[in-house]
């Protein structure tokens, strides 16, 4: 074993000590109550040679980092945790901090990440908690937003939400338990329901991407596979809006993705302007008409049409039964 001379030892233990995160005060401070024992705070500062304007803020700061014990009274007094014991926790709080700072970062990382790559056609299995992971889609939504999860998150998400709907987005919320928001705007001018049986969370922004994820468990799902986006926007009207109480429904104007967001709340008569493709060819077409009927028959949802070239039968993404199927649906007047 290395002997070290009494200057050599304060050097090394001062080095070591600063390693572990305590300041140059905290550092002299802490030194001489191990060598002192408990001292007043006169005590402590004629031995250590701190100022006595800082002695107080100095022992408040060992004291958090459960180095030394404050013993009040008067005058109060100072006393130092066994080092075996307060140095072992200090090392070990220190490491939770750190692997939480590092969780913290890697989401964040993913989700920078993810930013650059929602352009591909895939699905990713991410653990990135559901706020961090959202926030990004919503600044990317255009035309509809569709939020089913918590009134916690709801209530993270309200500032964004807010930006989306000023920009013109149509937003769907369905809370799962009663509505938190404070926002007048958002109670508004989104479309707002409520469901008294808790399911998962999910999003979905435009037609292109959505996220599907459970608090029970520490990862999320977000897919921008068109199948799949398709498949949760049938979820999320099917399972979800069919089994919610409508709290709010504004009125029906600018452009939707989903049939389903506008189907039950046609009157007849609304004229419409469809950007869709056509189910014989493939082909990529406009269409602009008056609504004259609407079509809800086992799952299938279709809207009448009236153009200045007949009566054009629209339907969803990936229609099969109509003349088309809509793609992005505007609501002209």
């Amino acid at each position: 074993m290395f002997i070290y001379k009494d200057k050599e030892l304060v050097n090394e233990l001062k080095e070591r000590l600063s390693n572990l995160g305590l300041s140059l005060y905290e550092i002299n401070a802490y030194l001489t109550l191990l060598r002192g024992g408990i001292l007043t705070a006169s005590e402590l500062v004629k031995s250590s040679g701190i100022p006595h304007s800082r002695i107080y803020d100095i022992a408040r700061k060992l004291s958090e980092k459960g180095l030394i014990e404050i013993i009040e009274g008067r005058p109060r007094k100072f006393k130092p945790v066994d080092p075996n014991i307060a140095l072992r926790v200090l090392v070990e709080k220190e490491k939770r901090r750190l692997d939480k700072l590092c969780g913290d970062t890697l989401n964040l990382i993913n989700v920078f990440a993810l930013k650059g790559r929602l352009e591909d056609k895939t699905t990713w299995v991410v653990e990135i908690e559901p706020a961090d992971l959202t926030l990004p889609l919503l600044k990317r939504a255009e035309y509809q937003l569709l939020l089913a999860t918590t009134p916690h998150l709801i209530t993270e998400l309200k500032d964004e939400l807010k930006r989306a709907l000023r920009r013109g987005v149509n937003v769907t919320i369905t809370s799962y338990g009663d509505l938190e928001i404070d926002d007048p705007y958002i109670k508004e001018n989104a479309e707002l329901h409520v469901r008294k049986a808790p399911s998962l969370t999910i999003v979905l922004v435009d037609a292109n991407a959505g996220v599907i994820s459970d608090p029970r468990i520490n990862y999320s799902i977000l897919t921008t596979e068109p199948i799949l986006v398709r498949a949760l926007t049938d979820l999320f009207y099917s399972s979800l809006i069919q089994t919610s109480k409508c709290v709010n429904s504004p009125p029906l104007k600018g452009r939707f993705t989903s049939i389903w967001a506008i189907i039950h709340r046609l009157q007849g008569g609304e004229r419409i302007r469809v950007k869709g493709v056509e189910v014989k060819t493939g082909k990529e077409v406009v269409v602009e008409g008056i609504v004259e009927g609407k079509i809800l028959d086992d799952g299938i949802a279709s809207i009448l049409l009236r153009t200045d070239y007949g009566v054009v039968k629209v339907g969803g993404i990936g229609a099969m039964l109509e003349d088309i199927g809509g793609v992005i649906f505007e609501i002209i007047s």
